[in-house]
């Protein structure tokens, strides 16, 4: 039974992460590029961030809908229905996925919750605008900003995205990643 596990397991972190490197910590070095994803992120909340945030350091939680592995989309959508009356300052969510607001809730739906509202903080995707200027591939990411740049992408998978989540959520990891 143990070993069924054990394989069961290594066949998740396989199908989930399609076979990727467990690095997931890219660091955006391009002024092109941090200009560009920065403004694509700020395109994808219909520029819904006040002004004066801006040049702030930001950190943006992307959870595509219909493109992440399920546990990672579900363990997103349990955070966020946990986290959604503590969300961190000039922390911002976005759910990126093809269909409107149904669709999105539905996915809440299953994990026996609500979309939640959380006003300029939660933003909806619902054209995939995000998918559009290539802000991800196939898992939730967590991009780091400051003074309308992107610096830091951080792509969730199965083995991380419990951490990975609470770095978002709470500010801190409990373990030390090894670089």
């Amino acid at each position: 039974m143990k070993t069924l596990s054990i394989f069961l397991f290594v066949i998740a972190i396989i199908a989930c992460g399609k076979g990727k490197k467990l690095e997931k910590i890219d660091l955006i070095t391009s002024p092109g590029l941090q200009d560009s994803v920065f403004n694509g992120l700020l395109a994808t909340t219909n520029f819904g961030i006040p002004e004066d945030k801006l040049a702030d350091s930001l950190t943006f939680l992307l959870l595509p809908m219909h493109a992440s592995c399920p546990a990672c989309r579900n363990k997103t959508i349990d955070s966020i229905m946990k986290h959604q009356n503590n969300l961190l300052e000039r922390h911002y969510i976005i759910i990126s996925a093809n269909g409107g607001l149904k669709t999105i809730n539905s996915y809440f739906k299953d994990r026996k919750g609500q979309l939640p509202t959380i006003p300029h903080r939660l933003f909806l995707d619902s054209t995939a605008l995000a998918s559009k200027n290539n802000l991800y591939d196939d898992n939730p990411l967590i991009y780091y900003t400051y003074n309308k740049k992107a610096y830091k992408k951080i792509t969730a998978i199965p083995i991380t995205v419990k951490e990975d989540l609470r770095e978002f959520f709470s500010g801190y990891r409990l373990k030390q990643e090894e670089q």
